[in-house]
């Protein structure tokens, strides 16, 4: 095995990120604004559905169903508060009957396929919701008086005063031909800004068949907010237009310098990315579902695994020849950036590389702190749970971090490894050359529920620019351990959120697995090829 010799230069980095991190947290720790409530559950998905079944059996009369569990947030509301800085009235007057964060159980009768949907406090198990997913009746809708009747009975149910609730008009708001009707009413008191509490009331021709609680959102939020969404979009294409021409660049040069190309390098990550990949598709399924809307869950979920595992196959092409193009492309220049298995310092490059990964990882994550304190202070910057990418909607929670090796894998070939030297084929400035392929990279980051969406592509690209000197200087090996360390890092602790001891050391596992693998490649290295002598100088500096 390689002895350790320790880069000062990286350790200092590393110490000030650790400080960085630190200070920020007990900044953040010693604020007085309230904070929202987190994907932190405090009943399982088996309770949520327990509390459904009771809730069909004394209403319904359901005796058996079948039930699925999803993770849900009322992202815009949550966004709504955020924004205009109402969380303490909201915590105060509405939260524990109203949550952000609940979970939906979808239920269908064994014996007579009837479908409904209950929403499930996830901190006390209470309902909040349901919706009896009717068909058309062929009957007529019910009547306006009899369903106002029966929508002020379910507001003294709740708790609530119907005197205290004015009907609104909503656009659709019935469907005489299907036999259903829905009713709105409107919260007069205790308004959060221009926000009211509003309640919708689903009738078939002859019953109540559902009630939800939301907010009436403002016209000018609910404006702004379609319009960070479509920049954020409008971004995610732009970096999608660029990462194909550069990927038709790779294909130009792979076969213009084919003879020079070596077809065999990435074949084994592309395999990696490509294997990961399709698991966590597949591990998607309940965040599908979460999402399917009006459509039927299982059809829906399945059709996006299908959709996603075709665009996973034509990334895993587009990986491939970032690899063997940005490879090649570095060694013709004869400043090669990744070195081969049958070289005699490979072994010290990987366990150096993981070395100068996890010192760099600590110093991203303190700078990347710095950034979202900033960012929130400065520029009232917030963030939103979203379902669809939560550890709760995964059916093995405790898988998610492998795609931390996936984004490393992919992001690094294709923006540092092939980017870099394809600019530098344009432009002669090595910032340059960091800096194009980093802000491309950060336009694909600003679909994450982050606002306002600008403020993600600044800190990406500047985390891009760190990661792209770090590959001029140390590699691609490097580069891969520092990215795969720092998002390994904050996939590890993001298990501890699932509360279990087995989920912590789970995510300390994941926390340590690129040591592991690491030295497992130095040992194996080492066991098939000649020992690295002392006075030999080393491909790429040590640690």
């Amino acid at each position: 095995m390689p002895s350790i010799r320790l880069n000062r230069f990286l350790l200092t980095l590393s110490v000030i990120g650790l400080l960085l991190y630190s200070a920020i947290s007990f900044l953040y720790g010693r604020g007085t604004e309230p904070e929202l409530p987190t994907d932190n559950p405090a009943i399982t998905k088996k309770q949520a559905a327990d509390s459904a079944l009771a809730f069909l059996k004394e209403r319904y009369r359901v005796h058996q169903a079948d039930t699925y569990v999803v993770y849900q947030s009322k992202k815009e509301r949550s966004g709504y508060l955020q924004k205009e800085n109402l969380i303490s009235a909201y915590l105060s007057a509405y939260n524990e009957r109203y949550p952000i964060d609940y979970y939906e159980v979808s239920a269908k009768e064994s014996s007579t396929g009837r479908r409904f949907t209950v929403d499930i406090n996830y901190m006390n198990s209470a309902v909040i919701g349901w919706h009896e997913q009717s068909g058309s009746t062929g009957e007529a809708p019910m009547n306006a008086g009899k369903a106002d009747l029966l929508a002020k009975v379910e507001m003294r149910q709740q708790g609530l005063d119907p005197a205290d609730f004015a009907p609104v008009e909503r656009a659709s708001t019935e469907d005489r031909a299907a036999g259903q009707t829905t009713r709105y009413y409107e919260k007069q008191s205790q308004p959060l800004g221009e926000a009211k509490l509003q309640l919708q009331f689903d009738f078939d021709g002859t019953q109540l068949t559902g009630y939800t609680a939301g907010f009436s959102l403002p016209a000018s939020y609910t404006t702004w907010l379609e319009k960070q969404d479509a920049s954020a979009s409008r971004m995610t294409w732009v970096s999608l237009g660029f990462s194909l021409i550069m990927t038709l660049a790779a294909i130009f040069y792979v076969i213009r310098y084919r003879k020079a190309m070596r077809f065999s390098r990435g074949l084994l990550l592309t395999a990696i990315y490509l294997l990961i990949y399709i698991g966590n598709n597949f591990n998607m399924y309940p965040a599908f579902r979460s999402a399917s809307g009006d459509m039927e869950p299982n059809l829906a979920a399945w059709a996006s695994i299908i959709i996603m595992n075709i665009v996973t196959v034509l990334m895993a092409i587009s990986l491939y020849l970032a690899l063997v193009a940005g490879e090649g492309l570095w060694r013709l220049k004869g400043q090669p950036k990744w070195l081969f298995w049958r070289e005699r310092t490979f072994g010290h490059d990987v366990f150096y590389g993981m070395g100068r990964g996890y010192l760099l990882a600590l110093f991203i994550l303190g700078i990347q702190q710095v950034l979202f304190y900033a960012g929130e202070i400065r520029f009232d910057v917030w963030s939103v749970n979203d379902p669809t990418d939560s550890v709760l909607n995964m059916v093995k929670p405790q898988l998610f971090p492998t795609m931390a090796w996936v984004a490393a894998i992919s992001e690094e070939a294709v923006y540092r490894l092939l980017g870099v030297v394809l600019f530098k084929k344009l432009f002669r400035s090595n910032f340059i050359a960091v800096l194009l392929p980093s802000v491309i990279w950060a336009a694909s980051h600003t679909q994450y529920p982050i606002y306002p969406v600008y403020t993600r592509l600044i800190e990406v690209t500047i985390i891009g620019i760190i990661l792209g000197y770090v590959f001029l200087k140390y590699g691609f090996i490097t580069a891969l351990f520092a990215h795969t360390c720092m998002d390994s890092i904050l996939m590890g602790l993001s298990l501890f959120s699932l509360g279990g001891t087995f989920d912590w050391m789970i995510g300390l596992m994941y926390i340590a697995l690129p040591g592991l693998i690491s030295w497992g490649l130095a040992w194996l290295h080492g066991k098939r090829r000649p020992p690295f002598t002392r006075g030999e100088p080393p491909r790429l500096e040590g640690l």
